[in-house]
C-alpha cells in the first residue's frame, strides 16, 4: 500500500508524443530537432497578409513589426474535423491550431485518435491571447452567429478537443499568461497521477494577428525594436513576440510500458508557485523563482546535483534575465561550479517569445536535447550581460553544439507569467528500454518468412479524407522512403495499421520491400482521376466446397496467425477420434499420405477443419460477415459458424457425412456442362440415373450420376458442341445414387440439438435465407445430398441485398471465380483467403488490403497478434486547408496557397439570408427519384452549413461529419418540410444520420404521406 502511495505521488510521467507548428518552418520534431542543432532563427518581419496590425497613420512609415510568425494562420482543414464552413469562420484559429496539432502529436505517439473514445482522457491547454475576440469588433450586427460563442470562448479549445475524441476525463484550460502552457503540464501530471485519467494532452497555442493586441505590448515597452529575444545579452532591450502551438501526449510511464509506446522523454516533477509581492505585478521575484524551482526538484525526488541543464524562461529582458539568471545561481550554487557548471539557454532566441505556449517550446526543444545529448546554440549572445556576474555563477550559456555530459540527463524547464503565475517541469532523458515493445522468442519474424531468405509480404495502409490529402500524404511518404535508414517494412506497415486512424479514402496493398512499397505510392500518384471511396460496407462469406481442397493448403495460417492455429488445433481434436487421422496434420501437409486429403471420408472433415478456422481468423480481425452462403460441405460449415450447430456436432456432422457419402457401392461419377440450367433437361432426358448436381453459374452446371450414363451424356454434348469436363470425383454426390446412405444420414440428427442462427444463411439448396425451423430438419440436410446446389441461385440472392464483399473462406479462389459470373453489379469486391503454392500467406494479405480499400474495418491489434513490431515515426496527416475568417472583422488578407483550393465563402448568421435561398415549394411528386431528393437535400445543407456548392456534399454523406449539429438540423427539418411538403420529426437528421437514408425516408413519405 505504501509503495503505491509513493509511485501515484511521484510516478515519472512519460511523453509519448508531440506535434508542433513553430517559427521557422518547423511543423514536426525532425524539422525542430535540425533547425535548433543548426542555431538557426525564425524571426522575420510581418507576413505581407498582415500588414493592418502596423500602427501609424501611414503604414509605410509605420514602426516595423518584427517576431516569430507563421504563414498561413488563416487556413484550417475544416471538413477533416467535421464543422461546417459557417462554423469555421466564427472559429478563433488558436482552437483551429490545436485541433490539427494534437492530431499530429496523437499520430506521432502512434495511438489512434478513436482509441480511447468513452474513456478517461484528460486535455490541458494554455491559452491567453484573444486577437480573435478583438477582430470581432468589426463584425456588423446582422453577421453575429450563435457560433460565434463557442469559437472565441477559451474554455471551448480543449473542450473542443474532448468533444473530438470522445474523451471523458478533465478538460481545462489555462490563462497565467506566459506560464500557461506549463501550469497545463502540472495540471496533466497530477491527473494522470492522481488516476483522473490514463492519457493526458497538454500544450499551448498563441497567434497574433490583432493591432490592438501588439500596439499595447509596444506601448508598455516590452518589446523589442529590432524583434530579437537578446537573452542574457548585455543588448537585451525587450522580446520578440512569436506565435506558435505545442502539444505533448503523456502517460504514466508504467502505462507506456505496457502498451508498447516509445518514450520521448519523463516528466519527474512540476511545481506551480507565485512571485506574490515583488516591484510592480509584472516584475519577477527571484526568491520565489528559486522556490518554485526547488518544489520541482522535490516533487521529481531529486536535488540539484542531479541537474545539468536549465532551459529558462529568458524573455531578453534587462530586468527579467538578471534576476532569473540569479535564482538559477542561487539554486545550483552548493552542486555546481564553474569547473562544472550548470548549463542554461532559451529557445526564445530561436522562435520568439511564444506566450501562452512559450513553455510548450522549452518542453519540446528540451526534450530534443535530451534525446540527442546535446546541447543546442542560444543564439544573440554576443556581449554577457554586464547586469549578471558571471564570474561568481556557476552557470554556462552555449554559444555552439556542445556534448551534454552526465548520466541520466536530468533538466529544468522555466515559464514565469507577467502576472506573477510561475511554474517549473523537471524532464530525464527516456529510459533506455522504453524505444518500444522488446521482441518475444516466441513470435514470428516481422520482416522475413521463417526458414527462407525471402522477405515476406506485408499490407501497407494509408488513407485520409479526400484525395487531395491522400495524394499530399503519399508525396511525404516519397521522400521519407528516400530519406537515410528508414525503419523496416513491417514496422512501417505496423504503424500505419494501428498508429493511424482510417478515413474512408483509401490506400492499400501488399508489398514485399520499400521498393515496392515506393511503386505503390507512384502508381497511385500518377493515376487518373481521385482515389476510390470504399462502398462495401458488408461482408458476405462464400464457404467452397469438396473439390478444392490439396495436402497442405493451411500451412502458411497455420504457422503464421494464433488465431487460425488454436481453432484448428480445437477441430483436430474433435475430429480425431472420429475419423481416425489428424485433420491437422493434412492440412499442414505433415501427413505421411498426403493423397488422402481427397478421399471423401477426409476431404470433407479437413475442408471444414480449414473453413471454420478461416471464418474464426477473418472475424477476429474484425470483417464480421452480414450473410454466409456455402456450396455443399461448406453450408455445413455457415452453419456452424452461424450458431446453428455447436462446433463439436458440426464437425461431427462433417465426419460421418464424408464417411457416408464415401461408404455409397454404386459407381458414379460428375462432370461439368457448359449450358444453363434451363437448358440441361433435354441431356438429362433418357437417363434415370443421372441429375442436375449444381448450378454454379448462369452457363455453367455439374451433372452426376451413374457412371455409364455419364458417359454416354457427355457424348451426346460433345456432338452439339457444348464444352464438357469430367471432374476428378469418387463418387455421384448429389444425385440420386445418394439415396444408399440417406437413412443413416438421418438418423444421425436425432441426438442433434440445432440453435437460431446468429447470421444469416443463404442456402445454395433454396437460394433463399434459411429458417430456424429448417435448420432443424433432418429432411433439410438429407436433400442436401439428393439435390442439387443453386450456387447462382444463393449468389443472385446476396447481391439482392446490395453491395458486398465476397470473401472465399476456402483453399482456393474457385468460388469467387464462379460467383463472379453470377452477379450483375460491378461494385462488388472479391477476395480470397489462399490459392495452391501460396507458401507466406500472402493471399490473405492481400484480401486485407482489397476490403480495406473497400472500406470494411480491420482489427490491426488481431491483425498483427503472434507477431513482434515496432511503431516508428511516419509522416502525419497533410491537412487540406481553406481560409476561413469573420466575415467583415479585421484580420490576415487572404494568403497563398499552392493548389487550387477554393477559399470558404464568409459565414453570414442570419436565418433570413437562408431562408431567401430556400426553393419554393408546394410538394413534390409521388414519383420524385432518390437521387433528385438527394440533390435538393443537399442543396438545403449548402446553404445552410455554406458549402460552396453541392458537389462539394457526398450524396452518402453522414450528417455529423458535414458539421450538421442541433442548431442547424432544427434549419435542415423545417427548409425540408417548406420544400417537400411533408411533416417530418424534429430529430430527423439524428434519426436518419445519412443523406442517402434520409431521402429514401423522404420518398416514402412521398408515395405514402399517411405514413
Amino acid at each position: 500500500m505504501i509503495r503505491e502511495l509513493l509511485l501515484e505521488k511521484h510516478e515519472p510521467i512519460a511523453i509519448v508524443g508531440a506535434g508542433l507548428r513553430f517559427p521557422g518552418g518547423n511543423e514536426s520534431l525532425r524539422d525542430f530537432d535540425e533547425f535548433l542543432a543548426k542555431g538557426q532563427s525564425g524571426i522575420r518581419p510581418l507576413p505581407e497578409s498582415r500588414r493592418h496590425m502596423l500602427t501609424g497613420s501611414d503604414p509605410e512609415d509605420a514602426q516595423p513589426v518584427i517576431g516569430g510568425f507563421l504563414d498561413e494562420i488563416d487556413r484550417f482543414d475544416a471538413a477533416f474535423f467535421n464543422i461546417s464552413p459557417r462554423e469555421a469562420a466564427y472559429l478563433d484559429p488558436q482552437q483551429r491550431m490545436v485541433l490539427e496539432t494534437t492530431w499530429q502529436a496523437l499520430e506521432n505517439a502512434s495511438i489512434p485518435p478513436g482509441a480511447w473514445r468513452h474513456r478517461e482522457g484528460g486535455v490541458y491547454m494554455g491559452v491567453s491571447s484573444f486577437d480573435y475576440a478583438l477582430d470581432t469588433a468589426g463584425v456588423r450586427a446582422e453577421e453575429v452567429d450563435g457560433y460565434i460563442g463557442t469559437g472565441l470562448s477559451h474554455s471551448s479549445v480543449p473542450g473542443r478537443l474532448s468533444y473530438l475524441l470522445g474523451w471523458r476525463g478533465p478538460s481545462i484550460s489555462v490563462d497565467t499568461a506566459c506560464s500557461s502552457s506549463l501550469v497545463a503540464l502540472h495540471l496533466a501530471v497530477q491527473g494522470l497521477r492522481n488516476k483522473e485519467c490514463g492519457i493526458a494532452l497538454c500544450g499551448g497555442v498563441n497567434l497574433i494577428h490583432n493591432a490592438v493586441s501588439n500596439g499595447a505590448l509596444r506601448a508598455a515597452n516590452m518589446l523589442s525594436p529590432d524583434g530579437r529575444c537578446k537573452t542574457f545579452d548585455d543588448s537585451a532591450d525587450g522580446y520578440a513576440r512569436g506565435e506558435g502551438c505545442g502539444v505533448l501526449v503523456l502517460k504514466r510511464l508504467s502505462d507506456a510500458e505496457r502498451d508498447g509506446d516509445a518514450v520521448l522523454a519523463l516528466v519527474r516533477g512540476t511545481a506551480v508557485r507565485q512571485d506574490g509581492e515583488s516591484a510592480g505585478l509584472t516584475v519577477p521575484n527571484g526568491q520565489a523563482q528559486e522556490q518554485v524551482m526547488g518544489a520541482a526538484l522535490a516533487a521529481a525526488g531529486l536535488e540539484p546535483g542531479h541537474i545539468q541543464y536549465v532551459e529558462a524562461h529568458g524573455t531578453g529582458t534587462p530586468l527579467g534575465d538578471p534576476i532569473e539568471m540569479g535564482s538559477i545561481a542561487a539554486l545550483f550554487a552548493a552542486s555546481h561550479d564553474k569547473a562544472a557548471p550548470v548549463t542554461v539557454g532559451s529557445v526564445k532566441t530561436n522562435i520568439g517569445h511564444l506566450e501562452g505556449a512559450a513553455g510548450m517550446a522549452g518542453l519540446v526543444k528540451t526534450v530534443l536535447q535530451l534525446q540527442a545529448g546535446k546541447f543546442y546554440p542560444h543564439l544573440n549572445f554576443e556581449r554577457p550581460s554586464g547586469r549578471i556576474p558571471w564570474d561568481r555563477y556557476p552557470v554556462t550559456v552555449p554559444t555552439g553544439e556542445l556534448t551534454w555530459e552526465g548520466t541520466p540527463r536530468r533538466a529544468l524547464v522555466n515559464g514565469f507569467g507577467f502576472a506573477g503565475t510561475i511554474a517549473t517541469a523537471v524532464l530525464e532523458q527516456a529510459p533506455a528500454h522504453c524505444a518500444g515493445p522488446a521482441p518475444d522468442e516466441h513470435a514470428e519474424s516481422s520482416d522475413r518468412h521463417p526458414g527462407t531468405d525471402g522477405e515476406r509480404v506485408h499490407v501497407f495502409t494509408l488513407s485520409a479524407k479526400n484525395d487531395r490529402s491522400l495524394r499530399s500524404q503519399i508525396r511525404r511518404y516519397q521522400q521519407f522512403l528516400t530519406a537515410d535508414a528508414p525503419p523496416s517494412l513491417a514496422d512501417i506497415c505496423f504503424t500505419s495499421h494501428t498508429g493511424r486512424a482510417h478515413h474512408k479514402v483509401r490506400l492499400a496493398g501488399a508489398v514485399a520491400s520499400r521498393e515496392e512499397l515506393a511503386q505503390l505510392l507512384d502508381r497511385r500518384l500518377h493515376s487518373a482521376g481521385a482515389s476510390p471511396v470504399g462502398g462495401a460496407r458488408k461482408a458476405a462469406f462464400l464457404f467452397s466446397g469438396q473439390g478444392s481442397q490439396f495436402s497442405g493448403m493451411a500451412a502458411a495460417l497455420y504457422r503464421r496467425f494464433p488465431v487460425f492455429r488454436e481453432r484448428v488445433d480445437e477441430c483436430d481434436r474433435i475430429l480425431r477420434p472420429l475419423t481416425g487421422r489428424s485433420m491437422r496434420d493434412m492440412l499442414v501437409g505433415a501427413d505421411d499420405h498426403g493423397d488422402d486429403i481427397h478421399r471423401t471420408r477426409y476431404s470433407q472433415p479437413a475442408l471444414f477443419c480449414l473453413e471454420y478456422a478461416l471464418a474464426e481468423l477473418w472475424t477476429d480481425w474484425g470483417v464480421r460477415p452480414s450473410v454466409l452462403v456455402g456450396h455443399s460441405i461448406g453450408e455445413l460449415v455457415a452453419a456452424t459458424v452461424a450458431g446453428v450447430f455447436s462446433l463439436e456436432d458440426g464437425a461431427r456432422i462433417a465426419a460421418e457425412r464424408g464417411r457416408l457419402m464415401q461408404s455409397v457401392s454404386a459407381p458414379g461419377a460428375m462432370a461439368a456442362v457448359a449450358v444453363a440450367a434451363e437448358e440441361i433437361g433435354p441431356l438429362l432426358g433418357p437417363y434415370d440415373d443421372l441429375a442436375l448436381a449444381a448450378i454454379n453459374a448462369p452457363d455453367q452446371c455439374v451433372v452426376s450420376g451413374g457412371s455409364r450414363s455419364l458417359e454416354a451424356l457427355l457424348e451426346d454434348a460433345r456432338r452439339r458442341d457444348i464444352r464438357v469436363k469430367r471432374l476428378p470425383v469418387s463418387h455421384a454426390f448429389h444425385s440420386p445414387l445418394m439415396a444408399e446412405v440417406a437413412d443413416e444420414f438421418r438418423a444421425l440428427f436425432e441426438g442433434i440439438h440445432c440453435r437460431a442462427p446468429r447470421l444469416p444463411v443463404v442456402s445454395a439448396l433454396t437460394g433463399k435465407v434459411v429458417r430456424a425451423s429448417e435448420f432443424a430438419d433432418p429432411a433439410f440436410w438429407v436433400r442436401h445430398l439428393l439435390e442439387p446446389v443453386d450456387f447462382l441461385g444463393a449468389v443472385q440472392a446476396v447481391e439482392r441485398r446490395g453491395t458486398h464483399a465476397f470473401v472465399e473462406i476456402g483453399p482456393s479462389a474457385s468460388l469467387i471465380s464462379l460467383a463472379r459470373r453470377c452477379v450483375t453489379r460491378n461494385d462488388h469486391v472479391w477476395a480470397a483467403s489462399s490459392r495452391a503454392g501460396d507458401e507466406d500467406g500472402a493471399t490473405i494479405d492481400q484480401a486485407v488490403a482489397g476490403l480495406y480499400m473497400a472500406g470494411l474495418s480491420v482489427d490491426w491489434a488481431a491483425y498483427h497478434r503472434g507477431t513482434t513490431h515496432r511503431r516508428v515515426d511516419l509522416p502525419t496527416y497533410t491537412f487540406d486547408r481553406k481560409r476561413y475568417w469573420l466575415p467583415s472583422g479585421t484580420g490576415p488578407a487572404p494568403s497563398a496557397s499552392p493548389g487550387p483550393l477554393p477559399e470558404a465563402p464568409p459565414a453570414a448568421a442570419l436565418e433570413e439570408e437562408s431562408k431567401a435561398v430556400a426553393p419554393e415549394s408546394a410538394g413534390w411528386p409521388a414519383d420524385a427519384s432518390n437521387g433528385a431528393i438527394n440533390e435538393a437535400i443537399r442543396r438545403e445543407l449548402v446553404a445552410i452549413l455554406r458549402y460552396q456548392d453541392v458537389e462539394d456534399i457526398e450524396p452518402d454523406a453522414d450528417f455529423a461529419s458535414l458539421g450538421l449539429d442541433s442548431l442547424t438540423a432544427v434549419s435542415l427539418k423545417n427548409r425540408l418540410e417548406q420544400v417537400f411538403a411533408v411533416s417530418l420529426p424534429t430529430a430527423v437528421a439524428f434519426e436518419q444520420s445519412r443523406i442517402d437514408l434520409l431521402a429514401g425516408s423522404i420518398r416514402s413519405l412521398l408515395i405514402s404521406p399517411s405514413r
